[in-house]
């Protein structure tokens, strides 16, 4: 079984929690926002999916983030990018970005990130900021 979903935009890294002045713990609302948006898109693209379909079964998830051109690369090194040839090794890391998807698909797309045996994040330059994200069980 695959499941492939697209989150249009810039991927946010999971982030660790702030404290405010009074001591209190809070996620920073972009993190919060962009687990959120993960979640709808896998909603809106599964509407009928239950996560019990994949209870015990070991998961796959493969992640490529696409991210945008920085407008100071020459128009050879923007076609390089585009090609492939020149992959972007900026932040977000891979890991914090697979952490706050992998986290916001709990329990909406599986029962429990700890079935993911086998994770994938791959970054590459494109002209439509996007991730996709797809499932296999």
């Amino acid at each position: 079984m695959e499941l492939k979903f697209t989150v249009k935009g810039r991927a946010k890294a999971k982030q660790s929690f702030r404290i405010a002045k009074n001591g209190f713990k809070y996620t920073p609302r972009d993190v919060v926002e962009y687990a959120n948006l993960v979640k709808l898109c896998f909603i809106n693209t599964f509407p009928a999916w239950k996560p019990s379909l994949l209870v015990d079964k070991p998961l796959s998830v493969i992640i490529n983030v696409y991210k945008s051109i920085p407008q100071s690369y020459s128009k050879k090194a923007q076609e390089k990018a585009l090609a492939g040839e020149i992959r972007p090794t900026t932040k977000p890391d891979c890991d914090n970005i697979a952490k706050n998807i992998n986290d916001a698909l709990n329990g909406v797309a599986y029962p429990d990130d700890k079935q993911i045996v086998s994770l994938s994040i791959n970054k590459f330059y494109s002209d439509d900021e996007r991730v996709e994200i797809t499932i296999i069980g």
